[in-house]
């Protein structure tokens, strides 16, 4: 039984291999780029997501610049021509002002991952310049006033009924346990093997998944009315917005791209980077081997 079982996977496996390759043959003449999307925490801890964290990383001690120090090498490794960082892209000129400032050794970094991975990996790299690539988001909230958007969700709450709500509650009181829980694992390993943890592909489905309960539940389908998944808009816009200046700073088949976000931004901008034309998707781990 077990033989034919492993018989019927290794079919399987086969069949898609072989539908891989005939997609592939489609495109061979399409050029393409590498891209790297790096997920970070926030170096400097601005306090600006919904789980504020708790713990802290002195990026500037001794320990912590010998750890950033390998993380810089692995990418390196990889040996990016453009780099792209989560700086507004309308604020492209104060990016360039501060790098060129930096390049000529007018600029001290700070403790931001912007500064001491993108910007110390752009001037050991030779790189003229930072891509800002981060946008802001398209709301559904701003279709309806603040108190239109305040009773339509108070109704679906109450429509719930209080072990719904409580249920929802729990999922979400979970998230930000297991949120505490990575804070503090930054403070106990090193900053690459920290970073392979943020990058690790389940770790980010399965934190996509917060954005998938309580107020996303909201609505009356009968009635035309997808009051949660409407409301969800602003995360998925600014990601498609952000993946859209990562597509535009690429020249298909001349550039190797490396893009430096928070890691909550991984699990939409991987999934349209896999499925991207003009790029071939690379991971830290593909770096690391």
């Amino acid at each position: 039984m077990k033989s034919r079982i492993l018989i019927i996977i290794l079919f399987i496996t086969a069949s898609l291999f072989a539908q891989k390759q005939q997609i592939d043959e489609h495109f061979k003449n399409i050029k393409s780029s590498d891209l790297l999307i790096l997920g970070s925490f926030h170096f400097a801890n601005p306090r600006l997501d919904s789980y504020k964290p708790k713990y802290t990383v002195d990026i500037f001690s001794e320990k912590r610049q010998k750890e950033l120090r390998e993380l810089l090498d692995v990418v390196k490794k990889y040996n990016p021509t453009k780099i792209g960082v989560e700086w507004k892209a309308d604020k492209q000129q104060k990016l360039d002002s501060i790098y060129n400032a930096y390049l000529k050794g007018d600029f001290k970094l700070k403790a931001n991952e912007i500064y001491q991975v993108a910007f110390r990996l752009g001037k050991e790299l030779g790189h003229k310049k930072i891509y800002a690539i981060d946008a802001e988001s398209r709301s559904f909230k701003s279709d309806v006033t603040e108190k239109e958007y305040e009773e339509k969700k108070n109704y679906y709450v109450q429509k719930a009924g209080l072990e719904k709500v409580k249920r929802e509650m729990e999922i979400n009181d979970t998230y930000f346990s297991l949120y505490e829980k990575g804070d503090k694992l930054k403070t106990e390993l090193s900053l690459l093997e920290y970073f392979k943890i943020m990058n690790n592909p389940d770790e980010i489905s399965h934190n996509h998944g917060h954005y998938l309960i309580g107020e996303f539940k909201m609505g009356e389908a009968e009635k035309g009315d997808y009051f949660g998944a409407d409301n969800s808009i602003w995360w998925y816009s600014r990601n498609l917005r952000i993946f859209q200046n990562i597509l535009n700073m690429n020249n298909p088949g001349e550039d190797k791209v490396f893009v430096l976000m928070g890691a909550g931004h991984l699990s939409i901008l991987n999934f349209l980077a896999k499925s991207s034309v003009d790029f071939n998707f690379k991971t830290l781990e593909d770096i690391i081997k």
